[in-house]
C-alpha cells in the first residue's frame, strides 16, 4: 500500500469503529428495554392475590365476599368500581381505597364505621321517646352511617311538622366511645306548635263552608281544643281531606265534584295556616235505571240482583254503590266464584225534564287468572305481623282481587294503630303471581286521660282512664278507668281480643265495682261489685250480636228507717248470674255526628241460672236521623221500650233491677222522676214520717225527638243550638209488692202511685264543644205530668247533639 493512501485508511476504519460502536449500544438498549419494558398482557391485567388491612371486626374473608373478586380474576377497573360502591352500600365502612400494585396484589385498605352504642334524644317534650325511636332506622350495636343518622333527622322533622311544628330543628351529633363506638344523640328544637287559623272554601255553593269544616278532619285552632290532635297543619291530612270531601259529595249525588286545588299558608304573623280548598260542585244526579250483566259464563247476573242497594229515582250515592260492590264480592267469595271483578259503570245524561240522570250498571267481567304469591310488610317495629295480616281480606295462593285488596288497605288503616298504610302489587316470580307488599308507619296507641266535670246530676267530678288501643303489639284493647263524683264511683277494667282463636270474634271480659247514693231519689245506695265476659261477632257489614254473661254482687245498703217498705223489703245483699244478647242493626253515615241513617239494637237478659234472681228483661230501641237545609239542621227521632218479667219469689225482682226515667232519659224530670213511687206516710218509732222513694217499673215507653242547629255564632266557638220533646211512661209493679211489712212488723197495704199516665215535655238545648268534651244545657218544661212527679227545669251534662 502506497504511503499517500494512509489517511483514506484511517478513516474506513473510524467509520468501521463507529458502526460497531452503534450496534453495540442498540444491542445494550434492546436488552434494557426486554428487561424494563411491560410484561405480556397476562401477567399485568390479572389479580394475583387480594390482601386487606385496617380491619377491626369484620372479618377478612367476609371483605372479600363483599369484593366479588377472586385471585386469578381479571384487574378491570370497572369491576374494582363495583366492588367499591358495593362496599360502600353496607353501610359497615366510613372509608374504602383499593389499589392494584404492579406484582398483582390488590390491596384493600378499610376504615370500618364505628358501632353505634346508645341512642338518645334530647330537647324533646312534646312527643316521647318511644315515638321518636320507631320513627327512626338507626339502631343499638348496629354500624353508624352519616347518611343513615340524616335520613333518620329527615323522618323526625317529618314527625315533627306532622303535629304542627314547623319550626323545629333536628340535628344528629355523636359521641365517640372506646373500642370505635359512638353514642347517638339527636339534639331536637321543638319550636312552637303552628295550629290552623282558618279554613276557607271556594266554590261552593250548595254546602256551607260550616257544613264541609265538619266533613273533613283537619279543624281551625280554638282555645278549647287543648285535647285534639287535628287542629294543626298535616300535608299528609290536607291529602286525606280532599278524598274526604270527595266521598262527602260524591255520596250526595254530586258525582262531578272535583277538588281543585288546596293550598295552606302561613299567616303574617306566623302563627297558625290558611287552609283554602278550591272546589267545583256540579250538578246533583239521580239514579236512573239499574242493571246487572255478566259477561262471565256459569255466573248469572240475577243471583246478585237483590244485592244492589240502589234504586231508580234516589239520589245517586258513591256510598251506595260502594257498599253494593262490596256485598257482590263478599257473595262470589262465599260461593267459590274466582277471578270475577265487579265493574260499575255509569252512565249520565240529561232526564225528560233537564235533571241530571245516573245510569247504573254493574258488570261481572272476568278477571285475569292471577294469584297472591306472598304478602310482605314492613315497618311494624312493634305490632305483631298476624295482626296486620289477618286484617286482609287476601291470603298467601288466593285468586288475586283488586277490590279486596283495597278494603285491606282501609281495614289496617281502620286499625288506628298506624299513621300511614301503603299497600302495593309487584310482580311475582311468574306472570301470573303477584307480591302485595304493605308498609306500614307506627304510632302511638296508649293514652292516659284525666277529667275533671261537674253536671247537676252529679256535681263536681273526677275521671282517670289508662288506654291502650294495641296491647304488646298484638291488636288487644285495654283499658283501666275510675270515676268518682259526689253521688257515684266507677271501677272498671276492660280488656277485648278482637281475633279471639283467630277468628273474626270480639272477645273479652269486664271487672267493674259501682257504687251508687240513690239517697236523693230513693232511699238506699247500692254497690255492685261484678265480672263479665263477652263475645261479639258481625252478621254483615251492618249487623252484629254480641253474647255476655255476668256474675255481680249486688248490696242494697244504707237503707234509712223512714224508706218505703218496698225498699226496706230489698235490703241486703243477693247474687245475679245473666245471660245476655244484644242485636244491633247501623246504617248511620257517622257514628259520633250522624245526619242520615238509623241505628236498631235489641236486648234481652235472663237472670236465673243460678244465683238468687229469676227475671227476664227485654229492651229495644230504633232511632233515625233526617237532615234539611243541606245538612245544617239535623232531626232525630228514637222510639224505645222495656219490659221486666220476674217468675215469683221476692228476690225475683227488686228495686234495682226495675226501669227509671229521667234526667238524660226523660228531660224535664228529675232522676228516677216519674213512674211508681211510695209517698204514703209511715211509723218511725211513733212518729209518722212522709215516705217520697221512686220505686221503678217493671214497663217503659218512651220516644224522643231532637232537632239540631247552628245559632249563628262563629263556628270557632263550637256553640250549637237544639229543640227536644220526650213523652212516655214507666210503669208496673206486680201485685205482691202492694203489700209489704213496715218497721213495726205489722202488716199494711200502701196506696202506691202506679199508673200508665203519659208524660211530655218539651224544651231546648245548647251545645258546647268545650275542652273538656261536648258539654249540653237543657231547659225544659213538662206539658203533661203527674202530682207526685219530680220535674227538673235545667240540666247541665255532657253529652252530644244526640
Amino acid at each position: 500500500m502506497a504511503i499517500g493512501d494512509a489517511p483514506a485508511q484511517r478513516r474506513a476504519a473510524s467509520k468501521t469503529a463507529i458502526q460497531r460502536g452503534l450496534r453495540a449500544a442498540l444491542l445494550i438498549l434492546a436488552m434494557c428495554a426486554a428487561t424494563l419494558g411491560p410484561r405480556p398482557a397476562i401477567a399485568q391485567n390479572v389479580i394475583q392475590s387480594i390482601e386487606v388491612t385496617g380491619a377491626q371486626r369484620i372479618e377478612r374473608e367476609t371483605i372479600i365476599s363483599f369484593l366479588q373478586l377472586n385471585p386469578g380474576d381479571e384487574a378491570d377497573p370497572a369491576k374494582i368500581n363495583d366492588a367499591l360502591k358495593r362496599m360502600f352500600a353496607t353501610g359497615l365502612f366510613k372509608d374504602i381505597t383499593i389499589t392494584r400494585q404492579v406484582d398483582g396484589v390488590l390491596l384493600v385498605a378499610v376504615e370500618e364505621n364505628p358501632i353505634i352504642n346508645e341512642i338518645a334524644f334530647e330537647g324533646n317534650r312534646a312527643i316521647e321517646n318511644e315515638v321518636l325511636q320507631a320513627q327512626i332506622r338507626s339502631r343499638r350495636r348496629t354500624a353508624f352511617t352519616r347518611a343513615r343518622a340524616e335520613a333518620d333527622a329527615q323522618a323526625l322533622l317529618d314527625l315533627y311538622r306532622a303535629s304542627g311544628r314547623f319550626s323545629a330543628t333536628v340535628e344528629p351529633k355523636i359521641i365517640e366511645r372506646e373500642d370505635n363506638r359512638v353514642d347517638l344523640v339527636f339534639e331536637i328544637s321543638e319550636g312552637e306548635e303552628i295550629g290552623v287559623s282558618a279554613i276557607n272554601f271556594v266554590g261552593n255553593a250548595e254546602y256551607s263552608d260550616r257544613r264541609l269544616r265538619r266533613a273533613i278532619q283537619t279543624e281551625e285552632t280554638a282555645f278549647w281544643k287543648i285535647f285534639t290532635q287535628t287542629d294543626n297543619y298535616d300535608p299528609d291530612r290536607l291529602e286525606f281531606d280532599k278524598q274526604l270531601l270527595r266521598r262527602f259529595y260524591f255520596a250526595r249525588g254530586y258525582a262531578d265534584f272535583a277538588v281543585l286545588s288546596a293550598t295552606a299558608e302561613l299567616n303574617p304573623e306566623r302563627t297558625g295556616f290558611f287552609i283554602t280548598f278550591t272546589v267545583s260542585e256540579g250538578e246533583q244526579y239521580d239514579i236512573g235505571t239499574v242493571a246487572v250483566t255478566s259477561e262471565v259464563p256459569d255466573v248469572a247476573a240475577e243471583d246478585y240482583e237483590d244485592l244492589v242497594e240502589t234504586d231508580e229515582g234516589d239520589t245517586y250515592d258513591a256510598d251506595l254503590v260502594e257498599r253494593t260492590v262490596k256485598r257482590m264480592q263478599e257473595q262470589m267469595a262465599r260461593t267459590g266464584v274466582n277471578f270475577v271483578n265487579v265493574r260499575p259503570r255509569s252512565k249520565k245524561r240529561r232526564g225528560e225534564n233537564d235533571e241530571q240522570i245516573i245510569d247504573l250498571t254493574y258488570e261481572l267481567v272476568q278477571a285475569p287468572r292471577v294469584f297472591v304469591e306472598r304478602i310482605d310488610i314492613e315497618g311494624n317495629v312493634r305490632t305483631l305481623d298476624k295482626v296486620i295480616r289477618r286484617e286482609f281480606l287476601l291470603s298467601e295462593g288466593d285468586a288475586f282481587n283488586a277490590f279486596r285488596l283495597q278494603q285491606s288497605q282501609e281495614n289496617i288503616r281502620a286499625l288506628g294503630f298506624f299513621g300511614d298504610v301503603q299497600v302495593k302489587t309487584d310482580r311475582g316470580s311468574s306472570s301470573d303471581r303477584v307480591v302485595i307488599r304493605t308498609t306500614v308507619e307506627e304510632r302511638s296507641t296508649g293514652d292516659i286521660s284525666f277529667g275533671v266535670g261537674f253536671s247537676t246530676a252529679d256535681a263536681l267530678g273526677g275521671q282517670v282512664t289508662l288506654t291502650e288501643r294495641n296491647f304488646l303489639g298484638r291488636g288487644q284493647f285495654v283499658r283501666a278507668s275510675a270515676s268518682i263524683t259526689a253521688e257515684r264511683q266507677f271501677f272498671d277494667f276492660r280488656f277485648r281480643e278482637p281475633y279471639f282463636l283467630d277468628r273474626d270474634l270480639l272477645a273479652g271480659f269486664d271487672l267493674f265495682h259501682t257504687e251508687i247514693d240513690n239517697q236523693d231519689e230513693s232511699s238506699f245506695d247500692t254497690r255492685r261489685t261484678g265480672f263479665r265476659p263477652t263475645i261479639g261477632f258481625a252478621l254483615d257489614e251492618r249487623q252484629r250480636l254480641n253474647l255476655s254473661y255476668t256474675i255481680e254482687q249486688d248490696n242494697i245498703v244504707d237503707v234509712p228507717d223512714s224508706a218505703s217498705p218496698l225498699i226496706t223489703r230489698d235490703r241486703g245483699e243477693r247474687v245475679i248470674s245473666t245471660f245476655g244478647a244484644t242485636y244491633s242493626f247501623d246504617t248511620r253515615d257517622s257514628r259520633t255526628r250522624p245526619t242520615r241513617g238509623m241505628f236498631l239494637q235489641v236486648s234481652n237478659d235472663f237472670a236465673g241460672l243460678g244465683g238468687d234472681a229469676l227475671n227476664f228483661k227485654t229492651e229495644g230501641s230504633v232511632k233515625g236521623y233526617t237532615s234539611f237545609f243541606r245538612e245544617e239542621v239535623v232531626f232525630s227521632l228514637e222510639l224505645a221500650g222495656g219490659a221486666l218479667l220476674g217468675f215469683g219469689g221476692d228476690d225475683d225482682i227488686k228495686v234495682t233491677d226495675r226501669f227509671t226515667l229521667g234526667g238524660d232519659s226523660f228531660r224535664g224530670f228529675q232522676r228516677s222522676g216519674i213512674g211508681p213511687r211510695d209517698s204514703n206516710e209511715i211509723q218511725v218509732d211513733g212518729d209518722n214520717e212522709n215516705i217520697n222513694d221512686a220505686l221503678g217499673g217493671e214497663y217503659y215507653a218512651i220516644t224522643r225527638a231532637d232537632v239540631s242547629f247552628p245559632l249563628g255564632l262563629p263556628e270557632e266557638y263550637g256553640v250549637y243550638g237544639g229543640l227536644f220533646a220526650d213523652a212516655g211512661s214507666v210503669w208496673g209493679l206486680e201485685e205482691s209488692d202492694y203489700s209489704a211489712t213496715n218497721t213495726d212488723g205489722n202488716p199494711d197495704t200502701f196506696n202506691i202511685e202506679d199508673e200508665i199516665a203519659l208524660r211530655a215535655t218539651v224544651g231546648a238545648s245548647i251545645f258546647w264543644t268545650s275542652p273538656f268534651g261536648p258539654l249540653r244545657l237543657n231547659f225544659a218544661t213538662p206539658l203533661l205530668k203527674e202530682e207526685q212527679d219530680e220535674e227538673e227545669f235545667f240540666r247541665f251534662s255532657a253529652g252530644t247533639r244526640f
